[in-house]
């Protein structure tokens, strides 16, 4: 969710609604902290008070000035609101699979406490009273994922062990043996666009390598676009064959 800063949030309020803004701007540190111990692991502090902030500006918006005996109530519900739906938007559960996931982890819980150990996946099938086949689409519905950072390092105790990203393979990246034939290829490109004569040589120079448009080239030669569309022409009907094996 994309949100904008305090500062241009505050701007667009009038004195009255600035003085409300700034007075109930604590409260939002207080709500995510009292929802921080239920917050999924991949939840963003920062990202979610950035919501709440949203939630106050547009809860300052719409106040009526003649309740204020309600204020309390209905800021924190706004800001309590906006972080919720914040978080909705980066949940990578469906709604149904999270009530999934509950129903899942409620009668565990209630088998762990009867069996006094951890049950079996058949005893929770049973328990749960649905078919292998049902079973198993809940289970793969609901599979609990882990979100970790890129900039974590495998070894936490090992400071000079590289990041997750730095562990990644670049798909993009050359090989050497790619990088020396690139090398190679551009000096003969190069060598065989001097054998070139000069007027196809400089028009091919302008459009690849200055990245002139034809119109811009033809200006500076003095000539008309079609005209040096054909010395283009030209150069490339010169250069191909050099090219073909």
């Amino acid at each position: 969710m994309k949100t904008r800063s305090k500062k241009t949030e505050v701007r667009e309020l009038s004195d009255f609604q600035k003085e409300i803004f700034v007075k109930y701007f604590p409260m939002i540190s207080k709500i995510v902290n009292s929802m921080r111990s239920k917050l999924p692991s991949y939840a963003d502090i920062d990202e979610l008070h950035s919501a709440g902030v949203s939630g106050l500006a547009d809860a300052v918006g719409r106040l009526d000035s003649s309740r204020k005996e309600s204020f309390d109530s209905y800021i924190a519900m706004r800001i309590r609101g906006a972080i919720i739906d914040d978080l909705r938007n980066i949940d990578y559960m469906s709604r149904s699979a999270r009530n999934d996931a509950k129903n899942v982890e409620k009668v565990r819980t209630g088998l762990e406490q009867k069996l006094s150990r951890a049950p079996r996946s058949d005893e929770l099938r049973k328990a749960m009273g649905v078919s292998v086949r049902q079973f198993a689409k809940i289970m793969r519905r609901t599979q609990v994922l882990s979100f970790i950072s890129l900039n974590d390092t495998a070894d936490s105790q090992d400071s000079s062990a590289p990041s997750f990203a730095e562990s990644i393979a670049d798909e993009s990246a050359q090989t050497p043996r790619q990088r020396l034939e690139d090398t190679e290829m551009g000096r003969y490109l190069r060598s065989q666009i001097r054998s070139l004569p000069q007027k196809q040589r400089e028009v091919i120079d302008s459009y690849y390598f200055k990245e002139k448009k034809l119109g811009e080239i033809a200006r500076d030669f003095g000539l008309t676009e079609a005209r040096i569309c054909q010395i283009h022409s030209q150069a490339l009907m010169n250069l191909r064959p050099k090219f073909l094996n």
